[in-house]
C-alpha cells in the first residue's frame, strides 16, 4: 500500500497514530518529499557540504518526529515550514559549533552541555533576529538595536538623525509595530526567533 502526502492533518494523524502509519509517512518524507532538497540546499548556501545537509536532514526529522508526537506543534506555519525551521536551528548550531571549536583551547572545559546548547541557540536568536530587522528597513534596525542596547531616545534621535527624543520614542514605537507585524505575517521567522 503506497502512502500520498496530502494534507499536514493527514501528516500529523500517521505520525501520532499506529507505528505503520507512522513509519509510512516517515518513510515518505525521507524518501520522496522534497523537504530533503530543501534542507540541503540550504546547508550548502550556508557553508555547508550536501554530506552535511543530508546529516541535518536526519536530525531534523527525528527531531520533527518526537515534536509532533509530543504535540508541540502549534499550527502556526505548515509542517513543511516548521520542519525547515528545526532544520536550520541544526544546523546553526553545528555551524557554530564548529566555528567556535578551533578557538577554544584543548584544556578548557565546559560547564555543563546545557549551557552551552542554550548559549548556542541564544546566538542563533539573536542572528535571526537581526535578519528579521533588516527585514523592516534599515532605520528600524537600527533604531530598535539602540532601543535594546538601553539608549536613552535622545541619543537615538543623534543617531538617526531625528529632531527630538518625542520623535524617537514615536519612530521607536512604529518600528515594534513593523517588527510586530512581520513577525505574525511570516510564522516560519517567529518559530526561528523564539
Amino acid at each position: 500500500m503506497s502512502f500520498h502526502l496530502t494534507t499536514d492533518e493527514d501528516i500529523i494523524k500517521a505520525i501520532t497514530g499506529t507505528s505503520e502509519s507512522r513509519e509510512r509517512v516517515l518513510r515518505y518524507i525521507f524518501h520522496q518529499s522534497d523537504w530533503k532538497v530543501s534542507v540541503v540546499s540550504f546547508v550548502v548556501l550556508n557553508a555547508g557540504t550536501e554530506q552535511d545537509g543530508e546529516d541535518v536532514f536526519q536530525e531534523a526529522l527525528i527531531l520533527f518526529d518526537q515534536n509532533i508526537r509530543l504535540n508541540r506543534f502549534e499550527n502556526m506555519s505548515s509542517l513543511k515550514t516548521y520542519f525547515l525551521s528545526i532544520a536550520k536551528r541544526r544546523w546553526w548550531k553545528l555551524f557554530n559549533q564548529r566555528r567556535l571549536q578551533p578557538a577554544i583551547p584543548a584544556s578548557y572545559e565546559f560547564e555543563t552541555g546545557a549551557d552551552q546548547e542554550a548559549e548556542l541557540i541564544n546566538e542563533e536568536q539573536k542572528h535571526y533576529l537581526s535578519q528579521a530587522l533588516g527585514k523592516i528597513g534599515s532605520r528600524c534596525k537600527q533604531i530598535l538595536q539602540l532601543y535594546q542596547l538601553d539608549y536613552s531616545m535622545e541619543d537615538i534621535a543623534r543617531a538617526v538623525s531625528l529632531s527630538s527624543a518625542a520623535m524617537a520614542k514615536k519612530e521607536a514605537y512604529r518600528c515594534r509595530i513593523r517588527l510586530r507585524e512581520f513577525l505574525e505575517n511570516n510564522p516560519e521567522w517567529m518559530e526561528l526567533i523564539k
